[in-house]
C-alpha cells in the first residue's frame, strides 16, 4: 500500500495544475483513500485517518 500512495501522490504531482489547486496534505490524503479504495480496504476511511489528517472522506472522494 505505501508504494502505490507514493505512485498516486507523484503521479498527481506530474501536472502542475494539481499542485496550484491543492496543498500537500490534500494530495497525501487523497492519495492513501484511493490506494485504499483500490486495495479494497474496508471500511475505506476511518475515523483515525480523519483525525490525523484533518479530511472527512467526503472531502476526498
Amino acid at each position: 500500500m505505501e508504494n502505490m500512495v507514493f505512485f498516486l501522490a507523484e503521479l498527481g504531482m506530474v501536472h502542475y495544475s494539481t499542485i496550484i489547486l491543492y496543498c500537500p496534505s490534500m494530495i497525501a490524503a487523497s492519495a492513501v483513500y484511493a490506494s485504499r479504495c483500490i486495495l479494497n480496504k474496508h471500511p475505506f476511511w476511518t475515523e483515525t485517518l480523519k483525525h490525523h489528517t484533518g479530511y472527512p472522506e467526503n472531502q476526498l472522494g
